[in-house]
């Protein structure tokens, strides 16, 4: 029986700074079937800086319970 659950990565949009984007992950596994849903509510969300690893980027998406946290450093 194949695991229908798998760490979401992604890109998210920085305002402000010259690297426009930055790597975020889920913290648990989440549904292969909401991978692209999950796309779509990132793409409409712009953070700001300073960012460190392990923010939270986005809270319980999707009614989930799985957080979305930011995986690189960004200071400025």
């Amino acid at each position: 029986m194949r695991d229908s659950k798998k760490i979401f990565t992604s890109l998210v949009r920085v305002k402000g700074i010259n690297a426009n984007v930055v790597p975020v992950r889920s913290n648990k596994p989440i549904d292969k079937n909401l991978l692209i849903e999950c796309s779509k509510a990132l793409s409409r969300i712009h953070v700001g800086t300073p960012l460190k690893i392990g923010d939270i980027i986005c809270r319980n998406i999707l009614n989930t319970g799985v957080d979305i946290i930011c995986t690189k450093n960004i200071l400025k």
